[in-house]
């Protein structure tokens, strides 16, 4: 029960028991003043009525008498009027029966009055006439106290209305500052951290508002302190100085992450190398160098603004590299409208020609860190052997695969409405062994009947504009088999091309839709990246999610990228990679991982730690206080039904 139907309640049985004391308190005054005033008039009309008979020369006369009694019986007042003769006799005598219209019967009942009579000796001459008794009719008054028992009811009743308006209006004002504090507790739990102002005057209402803004104030100042302490690391950690980009450890990181079953990036690495840039350095000197690298990084921010890759970064003096989603000819499509950018960096101007850039593109497919660097690096050494501004593909496929953008259409279309894609499933398991999620992985097969991941196809279905389809045929999937038969939640990776199109978004509706008559959680993800540059299909998207009582996550958390994110978004888990907290090669943890592990927990937010593939990393991260992990050491993707 509300607080205002709590006092409504009293003050109601108040006013009833006000309006009872009063009205019985009235009444009985009421009751006293007319009992005496019907008594009096009874007695007067006897001793008026007495009189005029004695004055009458034939005073025993019925017919004189008759007309008499019926002068005054015509007033409506009377119920008896008789005249009894000395010897007993009735004279004359006049009466009515009682009926009180307009008067309910149980107001009668409730409110019994004596019969007021009066009584007078009737005189002829100075012998005695008889006695003559006039009974008063009750009648007129027992409309009188009727009308004012109504009429002081509907003042109460008024009255009543009035009062519990003004409390209505009241209570209304005075608890505005805890409707604001409820707002500001769901807030806290949305992870918002709002102040309430003004601060109400009433003294035991400003206690509590002034206790929930310190409460915000604190909760805002630790996740600033744990963003900065993160910040602060991730410069010092991942951050190359004389160009503003990442380093090579953030590039090597990124790569790392690609390594892992779970990872949902789908590209290509791209490696830039500025030919005799050590040589111009000598000549020209340091801040010269400094200026050009400082230019160069600014291009490259600007390039990426907006698209799909990764963070760039500087491996080295004269390398810059970074990540694209897409296939090798959108990466080269993109090297090439940068060297045209380059060529007009003020740096440049006056340059010798011989400081020109040459670059590498080297599919991110099956096959591990050391195998793309090495492409890499033999990729860039043939650009250089080819001269200014060369771009070498390098690397090589191990699955039967179509070649050019036309085969690769065909066989993803066919794919696509063949369904010659599976689902394959990998859980994240507690410490103690409990599955919180099987996350849901695509694969195909090749010509030779090879398992394809999707880091292989998908590059291309994106530069095709095929990711969508993919991506509302494993709704599709799931729908038909995968909701009936588990009983973890099931994590779905977004694609990007998810939020850039309406189209999926009905088909993802039936899929939260289906999952909840299952009575099945459905997990839905996106990285980090994705997420960040598409803040409002992000908002609208979490609110659907939450509506539908299902879970939205965000996947491949990084630390370099900017932290906000996660308390604009109610998210209610976060995936971050096991190779994003390795500080360094030798597999030891990063110091970061306490202040992100306060950070996730002060705002609700559960935090998963994926990429786990060896006994010692499991190890380490136990000692550390990871509750959540997946990975192949703990479980081997299983295909589904």
């Amino acid at each position: 029960m509300t607080l205002f139907k709590q006092i409504a309640l009293l003050v109601t049985l108040g006013f009833l028991l006000i309006t009872g004391i009063l009205l019985a308190n009235n009444f009985q005054q009421n009751a006293r003043f007319l009992q005496g005033q019907m008594q009096t008039t009874a007695q007067d009309m006897a001793t008026t009525l007495g009189i005029a008979i004695s004055n009458l020369p034939g005073g025993d006369d019925p017919a004189t008498l008759e007309t008499l009694f019926n002068a005054v019986f015509d007033s409506g007042y009377y119920s008896l009027i008789e005249l009894i003769g000395v010897d007993g006799r009735v004279i004359q005598s006049k009466g009515q029966r009682i009926q009180v219209e307009g008067v309910p019967q149980w107001f009668i009942d409730a409110l019994p009055l004596q019969p007021a009579q009066g009584v007078t000796t009737v005189m002829k001459g100075w012998s005695q006439l008889g006695r003559l008794r006039v009974v008063l009719h009750p009648g007129y008054f027992y409309g009188s106290l009727y009308r004012a028992l109504i009429d002081t009811l509907k003042w109460f009743a008024l009255l009543f209305l009035v009062s519990i308006l003004l409390l209505w209006l009241l209570l209304h004002a005075l608890l505005r500052p805890l409707q604001r504090v409820r707002e500001q507790a769901d807030a806290l739990s949305q992870n918002r951290f709002i102040l309430q102002e003004p601060v109400p005057r009433t003294r035991e209402l400003k206690s509590v508002v002034e206790a929930m803004n310190r409460l915000s104030q604190r909760m805002q100042t630790l996740f600033d302190e744990q963003q900065r302490n993160l910040d602060r690391y991730n410069r010092l950690l991942y951050r190359d100085e004389g160009s503003g980009l990442g380093n090579r450890r953030y590039l090597l990181e990124q790569l790392r992450q690609t390594e892992s079953e779970a990872s949902a990036f789908h590209g290509c690495l791209c490696v830039i190398r500025i030919a005799h840039f050590e040589q111009q350095r000598e000549y020209l000197g340091y801040p010269w160098a400094d200026r050009l690298l400082r230019e160069l990084g600014e291009l490259l921010r600007a390039t990426h603004a907006g698209v799909h890759a990764e963070k760039p970064s500087r491996l080295g003096d004269q390398e810059f590299a970074f990540l694209i989603e897409g296939d090798e000819e959108a990466a080269v499509e993109m090297l090439a409208a940068l060297f045209h950018k380059l060529r007009a960096l003020p740096a440049l101007h006056g340059v010798d020609t011989e400081l020109w850039p040459v670059a590498a593109v080297v599919r991110l497919g099956q096959g591990r860190l050391g195998d793309w660097l090495a492409a890499a690096d033999y990729a860039l050494s043939r650009a250089e052997s080819r001269g200014a501004w060369a771009i070498e593909l390098g690397g090589h496929e191990q699955f039967h695969l179509p070649q050019g953008r036309q085969a690769w259409r065909g066989w993803l279309e066919a794919m696509i409405t063949q369904r010659r894609l599976f689902l394959v499933s990998q859980a994240a398991l507690t410490a103690n062994g409990q599955v919180r999620q099987q996350e849901l992985l695509i694969r195909a097969y090749d010509e030779e009947q090879q398992v394809v991941p999707a880091s292989a196809f998908m590059p291309m279905a994106a530069g095709l504009g095929l990711a969508l389809d993919i991506d509302r045929l494993v709704f599709e999937m799931i729908r038909e088999g995968r909701c009936s038969d588990v009983d973890a939640p099931l994590a779905v990776n977004l694609s990007a091309a998810f939020f850039e199109a309406a189209e999926g978004q009905r088909d993802f509706d039936e899929l939260m839709r289906h999952c909840r008559e299952q009575q099945v959680v459905l997990c839905a993800e996106a990285s980090h990246h994705v997420l960040l540059h598409h803040p409002l299909m992000r908002e609208r998207l979490a609110r659907r999610i939450a509506d539908q009582g299902h879970r939205f996550g965000i996947d491949n958390l990084d630390p370099a990228l900017p932290l906000d994110l996660l308390k604009q978004t109610g998210f209610s888990y976060a995936k971050i990679n096991v190779r994003t907290l390795a500080g360094d090669s030798d597999g030891e943890l990063a110091a970061s991982y306490p202040s992100l592990k306060a950070m996730t927990d002060a705002l609700g937010i559960e935090l998963i730690v994926v990429g786990v593939d060896s006994e010692a990393l499991y190890r380490q991260l136990l000692d550390i206080g990871v509750e959540v992990m997946q990975g192949d050491w703990l479980s081997h993707p299983q295909q589904s039904p």
